[in-house]
């Protein structure tokens, strides 16, 4: 009897065994598999011409280095301008830089990683094209998680993750397709991608958007948005003179004519066109990386020491300089 019980109680023992095993396995696949090495290729376009004025990225990737450079694309590749950051764990080094051909400009500053990661003035640097650091998740105000499906679609032979954003007001949505298979330093993705959600891994596809188009020409005019519709209507159709200031415009009666409705499908259609960013992976390959492809030859390049004058070379949109 009591040789049964210990052979009962032995069986039991080396099922839950195996079960911790093979959850262990499970679980920590991701602890056992190699880090990624290779080149990773992504192209940006913007709005209705977005195809003219292509942003090409290139990420470089091992163990313990990224080296991440923005070039500009397209029929603005004549300016050979360039931006971009390489990290070595390692060593302790950030180095940032930027190239214009045009204004003649080679600049770079060299920080430790402690100081890139701590001090707030590289969390602010320019949404520059070309940027030096990776701005995907700094085009919405606002980031909410709207959706997510798991292992949705392959990728370059790689599963990824579906994840869509949306900003507080609902026009605009951004919908990430990102994947864990390409296995990147936590620490390293935080520093290349700014404000990058937990939840994504390395990005392989972004696509930024308006909602205008979902949005009925009755809820434009009616609804939350009917404030900035009636200033413009009020513009367009109607004489200054004949515009009272306790007047308003009857927003329900706007809402039935045909020639408001046509106009407000053309302004949606052109909204949707022009606010438009997408980004997609052109190429990936896995292999061992040259010397030259994980470190930084300075050649020509000039240090700026202060992080806010080198903030002030950089490009950025609307012009202007960078303020602190």
């Amino acid at each position: 009897m009591k040789k049964i019980t210990i052979l009962k109680y032995t069986t039991v023992f080396i099922f839950l065994c195996f079960c911790w095993c093979c959850n262990d396995i499970k679980n920590g696949s991701d602890n056992t598999k190699p880090y990624f090495e290779g080149e990773i290729s992504l192209s940006e376009s913007r709005g209705l011409y977005g195809g003219l004025f292509k942003v090409n990225t290139t990420y470089f990737i091992s163990e313990n280095h990224i080296k991440r450079e923005q070039k500009l694309g397209g029929i603005n590749s004549v300016f050979n301008s360039y931006a971009g950051i390489f990290i070595d764990l390692k060593k302790d080094s950030v180095v940032l830089y930027y190239s214009d051909m045009l204004s003649g400009k080679k600049n770079k500053h060299s920080t430790s990683i402690k100081e890139y990661t701590s001090n707030k003035k590289y969390k602010n640097l320019p949404n520059s094209l070309p940027s030096p650091v990776d701005n995907t998740f700094k085009l919405l105000p606002n980031y909410k998680q709207s959706n997510q499906v798991k292992d949705s679609i392959k990728i370059k032979e790689y599963t990824s993750d579906y994840t869509l954003y949306q900003e507080d007001s609902g026009i605009l949505k951004q919908e990430v397709f990102d994947t864990k298979e390409i296995k990147v330093k936590r620490e390293l993705l935080e520093m290349v991608f700014m404000n990058i959600p937990k939840e994504i891994n390395f990005l392989l596809k972004s696509d930024l958007k308006t909602t205008i188009s979902d949005i009925s020409n009755d809820s434009i005019v009616n609804g939350k948005q009917s404030k900035a519709i009636d200033l413009f209507l009020r513009d367009v159709f109607q004489k200054k003179d004949s515009i009272k200031s306790d007047k308003k415009t009857d927003l329900e009666k706007l809402s039935k004519n045909k020639w408001i409705n046509l106009g407000l499908k053309i302004l949606k259609k052109g909204v949707d066109l022009n606010i438009h960013i997408a980004t997609d992976i052109s190429e990936l390959t896995s292999r061992k990386l040259l010397s030259n492809e994980i470190s930084f030859t300075s050649l020509d390049f000039i240090e700026i020491l202060d992080i806010d004058d080198f903030s002030n070379s950089l490009p950025h949109e609307g012009g202007g300089d960078f303020d602190d």
